[in-house]
């Protein structure tokens, strides 16, 4: 049926432009082009579109991302959790959004034209960079494996090794103070100690290799102020003794120097000027030698 109605139209164009006369100076000659255009536009396939109903569903499935998404990262903003607990909200959105720009199933078109270049605004594009922008500040990344899927096995042993020292913590303020202290923060650095070094060196290799994100960071500022401030712990340097070593060394050089300066100018002096014991000896030994 669509073909017989093309060819119908086919030769009522064709029966137009043979039984009319078409003059360079005829005045229907301008509208009859423009009619002629449009006609032969019209005869063209439409533009594929992609489908309402399946746009419709991911632009809910977006919003449905993104608020869960901001609901983890603002229930984990304090302590700083986001990067082990909303990882999946943040792969799930990813997701989402990049099936809203890739084709539908046996087609060729997407729905990025209506729901992402359809406005000025582009609401969904500027949620998804903010997204984008905040995972990549917080270098989440860092702590987590390939594809997001999972924590890599040193984030896990650190968050293990902060746990473990925040419950030294709490199990140890909670016995009595020692009598000869005043509280009982002393014995917190004490029981706790080999816990706080063991976690501070887990940070150390973290962020020589570049492994760390915001919750490691946060977790380990947190440890620092409690420790140094709270409970007036110190951590004593191991190269205190090398360094005082050397410095003193550095320092004594100079009195060296100028004590062995001083006493090599004495030894010559010495034995430059001779007692006058032996000058009198020698002075007598000239005059026996003298001819008579």
């Amino acid at each position: 049926m669509e073909v017989t109605r093309l060819l119908w139209k086919c030769m009522l164009l064709s029966g137009l432009c043979v039984g009319t006369e078409w003059s360079l100076d005829g005045a229907e000659l301008v509208p009859r082009a423009r009619w002629a255009e449009q006609l032969s536009l019209s005869l063209l396939p439409p533009e594929p579109a992609p489908d309402p109903a399946h746009c419709s569903a991911l632009l809910q499935e977006f919003a449905n991302n993104s608020a869960a998404l901001s609901r983890c990262l603002v229930t984990m903003a304090r302590p700083v959790r986001l990067c082990q607990h909303c990882y999946t909200e943040y792969g799930q959105l990813r997701a989402t959004f990049s099936r809203i720009g890739s084709p539908e199933q046996n087609s060729t078109v997407s729905c990025s034209t209506i729901l992402l270049q359809s406005d000025r605004v582009q609401v969904i594009v500027a949620l998804s960079d903010f997204f984008d922008e905040l995972w990549g500040h917080s270098k989440c990344e860092n702590c987590l494996q390939n594809n997001s899927t999972g924590i890599l096995n040193s984030t896990s042993e650190f968050l293990d090794s902060f746990d473990s020292l925040i419950r030294c913590f709490n199990d140890t303020m909670r016995e009595p103070p020692m009598p000869s202290q005043q509280g009982n923060f002393s014995r917190v650095c004490q029981s706790c100690n080999e816990s706080y070094r063991h976690l501070n060196n887990l940070y150390k290799e973290l962020e020589h290799t570049n492994a760390l994100c915001i919750d490691l960071e946060d977790a380990m500022n947190s440890t620092r102020k409690l420790w140094s401030k709270t409970f007036n712990c110190t951590l004593p340097c191991t190269d205190t003794v090398p360094v005082i070593a050397v410095s003193a060394f550095i320092l004594f050089l100079p009195v060296v120097f100028y004590l062995s300066s001083f006493l090599h100018s004495e030894q010559k002096k010495r034995k430059l000027i001779l007692p006058k014991r032996f000058k009198s000896a020698a002075s007598a030994t000239n005059i026996q030698d003298k001819p008579n």
